[in-house]
């Protein structure tokens, strides 16, 4: 604490009691990412996707979510698809 006053500080300062004066409001839960996905590659890989994302101006685990989700989302277009012609088929 004696190091603040030397600064001219004092401890707390700029915070409004029980309220937070900067920083982004919490997420919501369902807007929380608490899940860790690790994924392995090879240095060649990564530096591709270093690249990608650097190129959209995105850090890299944004890229790489973004590219998989709009994959999955595809993917699961093209299962109903198939799954509402098979239906069609057999009904």
């Amino acid at each position: 604490m004696g190091s603040d006053k030397k600064k001219g500080r004092t401890p707390n300062a700029g915070k409004i009691q029980g309220k937070n004066p900067g920083g982004r409001p919490p997420l919501s839960d369902e807007a929380r990412r608490d899940n860790l996905l690790r994924l392995l590659c090879t240095d060649d890989e990564l530096a591709k996707l270093q690249d990608a994302a650097k190129y959209v101006s995105t850090p890299v685990s944004t890229w790489v979510r973004s590219v998989a989700l709009e994959k999955a989302r595809m993917i699961a277009l093209e299962k109903a698809r198939m799954d509402a012609e098979k239906a069609k088929h057999d009904g």
